[in-house]
């Protein structure tokens, strides 16, 4: 019986519910962690799984769960090799913010055409796409891939961009144009435009 309120005890303290206030204001209310990274602490809310990244946290939420920068750095390096930031014919794939306000055009590959991924780690059809795009990006050297992770609904980035759904992928000509904007895991919709953006701009 000892064994078992032990057990108990120990699972509620697993699941217990905190709240989180980032350095920028926002809260997160009556979350748990669902795990910790070398960068972050993953959360389960109740419209789902968000990652809130240790340089939005204050220190002593960093001390905590023993936030290290040199840890993360490498934890951030080595994610990014696994999603292909290395290529061999392409050009380098690139998440150019984690929830943050992004200036696009500092990040657009003028001369070649730009293809933008706004997502999250939690969105299944995300997880889908993803390989479609960076095959492409590593094989197609005139196609750059940058990646948004939108980390969750209330991130300043997806006011700025007015997202209501992703993935959402733009596609920008050479020349830095928008050509089109393609809402849900199409990819065929996604190679048209950027066969159009291939021949303007």
């Amino acid at each position: 019986m000892k064994i078992l309120a032990f057990l108990i005890a120990c699972f509620a303290s697993i699941a217990v519910a905190e709240d989180f206030k980032a350095i920028d204001g926002k809260e997160y209310k009556n979350v748990a962690v669902s795990r910790v990274e070398p960068d972050g602490i993953v959360l389960r809310t109740r419209s789902g799984i968000s990652k809130l990244y240790f340089v939005e946290l204050p220190k002593e939420v960093q001390e905590r769960f023993h936030y290290n920068a040199a840890s993360a750095a490498a934890y951030s390096a080595q994610t990014a090799s696994r999603a292909g930031a290395v290529t061999s014919r392409g050009q380098p794939i690139e998440v150019i913010s984690h929830g943050a306000q992004v200036d696009i055009n500092k990040h657009l590959a003028l001369g070649s055409v730009t293809v933008v991924d706004f997502y999250a780690d939690w969105c299944g059809p995300c997880r889908q796409l993803s390989p479609s795009l960076e095959q492409m990006a590593r094989s197609d050297p005139d196609v750059a891939l940058r990646k948004v992770d939108i980390v969750n609904w209330r991130t300043a980035v997806v006011q700025q961009f007015n997202i209501h759904s992703i993935p959402q992928v733009n596609v920008y000509n050479r020349g830095g144009s928008l050509v089109g904007t393609v809402n849900g895991a199409d990819i065929d919709t996604i190679k048209r435009y950027i066969a159009q953006a291939k021949t303007s701009g």
